[in-house]
């Protein structure tokens, strides 16, 4: 199957000669996103940097028996992360914590969203890991939750692989933001995941499931808020599928589009998302499509992770339900039935 259209390849560095970001939307990864790099409007000053300057790491693996969802932020003047484990047979929430900190040094976000990922963040509470060395065919990570207590096992303890080696190309996004500067964006799903997850008593293989990651870097705006979809599953025949859409957020021009396809080993570009939600009742049914008619889905969310935080200077509305997708992929003259895929959907509004 071939896809609807071909992206550019990444380009070698997220700068231009003269110092100005390439704006645009790319087949491929970076191998650095150094930020320090842009030159003059496109280097915020010293205060700014701090105000504005934003990275993340987000991941999602999941089996038809469980789901689990993590992620690391640094904020540069404070961090955060958290992590949420779904069991599917019984709709139970296995775990479900999320967690302030300070600014670097106790969390990691590196510039390397591929080979030579690094990501930490730690309290005596929990910790959070991530990285790729160099060469390697894989994504590692590690998540603990609970005090290292003798004799006593952690609420969650999450060992994961996601196998990049031999899977579809990544996408990134380079995306001026208004109000802010750019934003550099690599979104990767469908990729086979590995490993095992151990809380409220039970151990679960992540073996033959999928999965994907998100890692953000950019110069962001004071207000910023979207809704977002991301979705890991199996077609009836097995072929690997992924789906990340977006509204409201790396939009402001049209060569800058993050919604995209996983199918198989392709990646194919999609139109703009809409989505249709409940915003005061973030575990009715949602539903999105895609502009160019490729995509109509429908979610049933299950349960959240929510934090509805007001520390004056600093507010945050995040809602992340986690359930099932359903609907058509129309591609290739085809149509492909997505049925019970697992994934997320997000509304959030954050004042940072």
């Amino acid at each position: 199957m071939a896809p609807t259209s071909k992206l550019p390849p990444a380009p070698p560095s997220v700068e231009d000669a003269g110092g100005a970001p390439r704006f645009g939307t790319f087949q491929g990864g970076l191998d650095v996103v150094d930020l320090s790099r842009l030159r003059g409007s496109y280097q915020p000053n010293r205060v700014d940097r701090l105000r504005m300057h934003k990275k993340w790491l987000y991941g999602f693996l999941a089996t038809r028996e469980v789901a689990t969802l993590f992620a690391v932020v640094d904020l540069g003047y404070s961090s955060n992360a958290f992590v949420l484990a779904l069991d599917y047979a019984t709709g139970r929430v296995l775990v479900d914590e999320g967690v302030l900190g300070l600014p670097p040094p106790m969390v990691k976000v590196n510039d390397h969203p591929g080979a030579g990922l690094e990501v930490d963040f730690r309290r005596p509470d929990g910790r959070w890991r991530a990285w790729r060395t160099f060469g390697d065919e894989r994504f590692h990570g590690h998540v603990r939750v609970g005090l290292p207590v003798p004799l006593r096992k952690p609420k969650l303890e999450l060992t994961w692989d996601l196998l990049a080696a031999g899977g579809p190309p990544p996408l990134t996004v380079i995306a001026p933001v208004e109000g802010g500067v750019v934003n550099v964006t690599q979104k990767w799903a469908g990729l086979l995941s590995f490993g095992t997850l151990e809380a409220d008593g039970r151990r679960y293989s992540l073996d033959g499931g999928v999965g994907g990651l998100d890692y953000t870097h950019g110069y962001l705006a004071r207000k910023t808020s979207w809704r977002w979809a991301f979705v890991c599953g199996r077609l009836d025949d097995g072929t690997p599928i992924g789906i990340n859409l977006v509204e409201g957020f790396n939009e402001s021009r049209d060569d800058v589009n993050e919604n995209a396809l996983w199918l198989g080993n392709e990646l194919i570009p999609l139109g703009r998302a809409r989505f249709s939600w409940s915003p005061d009742s973030i575990l009715d049914p949602w539903a999105v499509r895609t502009t160019d008619g490729v995509l109509d889905l429908r979610f049933k969310p299950l349960a959240a992770h929510q934090e509805l935080r007001d520390l004056k200077l600093i507010k945050s509305s995040f809602k992340q339900p986690v359930g099932l997708w359903e609907g058509e992929v129309k591609v290739g003259g085809r149509t492909y039935v997505l049925k019970d895929a697992p994934g997320v959907s997000e509304d959030q509004s954050v004042l940072w």
